[in-house]
């Protein structure tokens, strides 16, 4: 093998570590609740990781439903959908335009969503701007498009003062201006300013938006149409793509177009699209399901309780002090630490309570910024989110008094501002 570069280097020896410390890459069991437990060497772990917030999951109509699937279609067909698509995938669709109210498209995922997606709708003489902390899966595809001799940039995270400046000097030059960022950023879980976003979309008639809205999905909006749609129900410049496997709960993904003309373009176009890459039925008739609950009353009842999760998670962890980055009203939360070192005692810690967070660190978010992300759901309880906060500021109290740690400077090394930078 090649001799690795310095970065990938570092990244493959903290990573490495970890592993010997049974902190990561390890061999779990279903623990003995579903979705809330795990089990690790025969032990079992309360989990704040799992990113299917509204616990769809492990509910048993949608495991009926994808029996069925199975039962009905087999496992996969392996047929692109260039070709033919199965009654199943076309009602599925026509339940996602129910729910978004807009035409709607499914991927097999996230990524190739973009893959097929962007190229489509981007020309060759459109200037791109992406934020710095846009989704890697996003910023994969639109590296392709820079190899190809597009041009594509990067501005600091949700800086609206920064990117109106860019919109008004790419403008002069090229035909279009996109800016590409996540709604629910999946690292701190803070939110896009999305209604100084509509304004630019308002003023400046080159400029278009392309939303990754794969963490604000089903957790917020009417019918669970996400954070995107729910601030900007419909703008004709404003494209969008969502996951169905976070809070949706399923498989697969939905590309989500301003108009039916561009629905049917990306269809025949994408090229990511063409070849097989097959959903499996299962995962369609199991998002079938849950497509039906989000088209009923059921979907506020689940949105509620999580809201009421996320309320006692915040209000909580600011009595406590503790070093969250961001308390935004997401199911997304992240405990700054700063050293992988700390990062790796905490998680040992942890452990010896039986509490599983994910640990952060580099390629994810730089070194000096390494944390926990927490990851809030219906699986969880009052008591098990309170039980953890009481936790974490137990251990940060040992910490800051044998002086390996200091909240404030960490936070500072967070750089802190409220996510809501408005224009200027």
């Amino acid at each position: 093998m090649k001799e690795l570069p310095k970065q990938m280097s570092y990244v493959n020896d903290v990573f490495s570590s970890a592993r010997d410390l049974g902190l990561i890459q390890v061999r779990a069991q279903q623990g003995d609740q579903p979705g809330r437990s795990i089990s690790l060497n025969g032990k079992s772990y309360t989990s704040f990781m799992s990113n299917n917030y509204l616990a769809f999951e492990n509910d048993e109509r949608v495991k009926e439903a994808a029996i069925e699937g199975i039962r009905k279609y087999g496992m996969q067909t392996s047929i692109s959908r260039m070709y033919m698509s199965f009654d199943h995938y076309l009602e599925l669709e026509e339940k996602l335009e129910k729910i978004f109210g807009l035409p709607t498209f499914l991927s097999s995922c996230t990524t190739l969503g973009h893959f097929a997606y962007l190229p489509v709708i981007i020309g060759k003489n459109d200037a791109v701007i992406l934020d710095q902390f846009v989704h890697e899966s996003v910023q994969l595809a639109a590296n392709t498009l820079k190899a190809d001799g597009y041009h594509v940039e990067m501005i600091k995270h949700s800086q609206m003062d920064m990117l109106e400046r860019r919109i008004k000097m790419l403008s002069e030059k090229f035909d279009n201006v996109w800016y590409l960022a996540d709604s629910v950023y999946s690292m701190h879980g803070d939110l896009a300013p999305l209604k100084d976003v509509e304004t630019l979309l308002n003023a400046y008639d080159k400029f278009k938006v392309y939303i990754d809205d794969a963490h604000g999905m089903s957790w917020i909006g009417q019918n669970g149409k996400g954070y995107a749609l729910h601030n900007i129900p419909r703008h004709e410049k404003m494209y969008v793509i969502t996951s169905l496997n976070k809070g949706f709960g399923a498989f697969s993904s939905a590309l989500i177009f301003p108009n039916q003309l561009t629905k049917q373009t990306v269809y025949n176009c994408g090229g990511a699209l063409r070849f097989s890459a097959p959903t499996l039925h299962a995962g369609i008739t199991a998002a079938s399901c849950i497509a039906d609950i989000h088209l009923s009353d059921e979907i506020y009842e689940r949105q509620m309780r999580l809201n009421e999760l996320i309320t006692v998670f915040k209000q909580k962890a600011q009595a406590l002090n503790l070093p969250i980055v961001n308390y935004s009203h997401t199911p997304q939360f992240f405990l700054g630490l700063g050293s992988v070192e700390l990062l790796i005692r905490f998680s040992q810690f942890l452990m010896s309570k039986e509490f599983l967070l994910s640990p952060s660190t580099v390629p994810a978010v730089p070194v000096k910024h390494s944390g926990f992300r927490i990851s809030l759901s219906l699986y969880q309880t009052v008591e098990d989110v309170t039980n953890l906060l009481d936790l974490l500021a137990e251990y940060i109290e040992v910490l800051e008094k044998e002086g390996s740690f200091n909240k404030e400077q960490v936070l500072k090394g967070f750089k802190m501002r409220d996510n809501q930078n408005h224009l200027v």
